[in-house]
């Protein structure tokens, strides 16, 4: 196991699901949470009720932060202890075949 990642519950009314991640300090710093990120939004591309992701970082741990930049989350807010993040989604072509 490399870690956890998870959507911490359903989309609410407005669309917006919020996703939480941990990487086991033995794997840290190789991307391996990046990738999965990337794979929770392609996901969530094709699901209509979701249209936003949310996820809050410890200002603490930057390498955190640095998982959402990649993955083009915009910083929208923050409180003493923590930075607040949020991707809109674009919606995934998806073939009728």
């Amino acid at each position: 196991m490399v870690g956890d990642l998870c959507f911490v519950g359903e989309p609410n009314s407005e669309g917006e699901v919020e996703i939480g991640y941990g990487v086991y300090e033995g794997f840290r710093k190789r991307g391996f949470m990046t990738e999965a990120v990337r794979a929770m939004i392609r996901w969530a591309e094709k699901q209509p009720d979701v249209k936003v992701i949310t996820a809050s970082t410890e200002k603490t741990n930057p390498d955190s932060s640095a998982i959402l930049e990649r993955n083009n989350f915009i910083n929208c807010e923050e409180t003493e202890t923590l930075y607040k993040w949020r991707l809109e989604i674009r919606r995934a072509h998806i073939s009728e075949k």
